[in-house]
């Protein structure tokens, strides 16, 4: 299965990404069929019981890596590819959490395995004495264990429906520099198309439903508008072009968009602008309106080992005493250059999408994401400066979306008010 950060398509990186991942997903399989294994031999079950799991732990060795190499030489799957794919979802992925809890309990009994000994080797009469374990108490324990690990599977394969479960979330921002002539004005905000992930149209028939909807003024896409093909906007191409707002649908590139040589990228950005989208690459439009400015920039991927971006490119003809707005895919660059900078007060992001895997627990959300990124999702403050990271609407590497549903945002602006008193 390949993930976020396996190419920049290079043959050789890739491949050798491939070949790693999959023998990684094989060792986390291995270990956890052994205990697997042990468990069956223990109850004196039907041979069949162990023996089918590591029939499909042979052929999913097979597949997986097969699969990775398909998807990204292809702009969509066939039918049984995809099929292919969400089986090696659903056989690999629960048994990371699996994998960890056996581990964690191999570690401890390790641990209590050679405090004994040295024990036995100090004091032999102190383990001999020690009452011998209940074994009773053991297999209930164990067998309510294997229950529970059934869990991770349930989960992955709902998450795998929940991947049209389109949310709007919604933010009110007061900004410094907003005039009266933008105060209220609406953007929609949507990230990390990833066509190459979709079946059909039906998920962004239903974001530009939603979007329409909310009759925002502006509509912005903040990149990876594909997976690594610019082929793979045929399959929403038609969809795309129907996105309208009355000030416009502007957008960004992300890292995906520039995973192909250069002839393929300048055709993403060829058909992308076709689309009647205005693809800003370190560029910017102003806006006018009741004799006030709202200054729109964007600038190119920067991050994740690529550096196109050019900041002060993108804010030439900017005035400082304007507000700005900044469409920038990874949200990395807030914190490494926009916060050196005080005339940018919002910025723009996507590209994590907040893990594709989470949970809400007390109205705080917790993220595979945090492991690899500060800031993953939602709403960020410093001083006058913010930044909103979309959670996305595609996925990448496994189709599945757990905790964290697919996002439209839209953000209102307002004039900040004067302090009473």
């Amino acid at each position: 299965m390949c993930f976020e950060y396996c190419t920049a398509m290079d043959p050789k990186r890739f491949a050798w990404f491939i070949v790693t991942s999959s023998l990684l997903m094989l060792a986390i399989d291995v270990y956890v069929l052994a205990a697997w294994n042990r468990f069956v031999k223990k109850r004196q079950w039907r041979p069949v019981v162990r023996i089918v799991p590591w029939v499909l732990c042979i052929v999913m060795a097979v597949v997986s890596p097969t699969i990775s190499f398909v998807r990204s030489n292809y702009a969509r799957l066939d039918d049984m590819s995809y099929a292919l794919f969400l089986a090696t979802s659903v056989w690999y992925l629960p048994k990371v959490p699996i994998m960890l809890v056996l581990l964690i309990k191999d570690v401890i009994r390790g641990v209590r395995a050679l405090a004994q000994a040295v024990i036995r080797r100090l004091r032999p009469t102190a383990v001999q004495s020690a009452s011998p374990p209940d074994s009773n108490r053991r297999a209930v324990l164990q067998a309510t264990a294997w229950s529970v690990a059934t869990v991770p599977f349930v989960m992955v394969a709902r998450g795998i429906d929940n991947t049209d479960n389109i949310t709007v979330m919604r933010e009110t921002l007061e900004l410094p520099k907003i005039g009266n002539g933008f105060d209220g004005i609406t953007i929609a905000q949507i990230s990390d198309i990833h066509a190459g992930s979709w079946r059909d149209t039906k998920p962004l028939e239903e974001t530009r439903r939603l979007i329409a909807a909310e009759k925002p003024d502006v509509l912005v896409i903040t990149g990876d508008f594909v997976n690594f093909h610019p082929e793979e906007l045929k399959n929403i191409r038609s969809e795309l072009e129907r996105f309208r707002a009355p000030m416009g649908v502007f957008a960004s590139l992300g890292n995906h968009d520039h995973y192909m040589n250069a002839r393929d990228h300048a055709l993403l950005q060829s058909v992308v602008r076709n689309c009647g989208i205005q693809l800003l690459v370190n560029e910017n439009h102003v806006f006018e309106q009741g004799g006030d400015r709202l200054q729109l920039a964007a600038i190119d991927n920067t991050g994740l080992g690529q550096d196109f971006g050019d900041l002060p490119r993108a804010l030439v003809g900017t005035r400082r005493e304007d507000p700005t707005i900044l469409l920038a895919h990874d949200p990395t660059f807030w914190d490494k250059e926009v916060l050196k900078r005080h005339e940018i007060e919002l910025t723009l992001s996507g590209h994590t999408h907040g893990g594709q895997v989470g949970v809400n627990v007390l109205g705080r959300e917790f993220s595979v994401a945090q492991m690899v990124y500060k800031r993953w999702a939602g709403l960020y403050t410093e001083g006058d400066s913010k930044l909103y990271v979309n959670r996305g609407l595609g996925t990448i590497g496994p189709p599945m979306r757990i905790g964290v549903p697919p996002e439209i945002t839209i953000l209102t602006l307002k004039k900040r008010q004067p302090l009473l008193g």
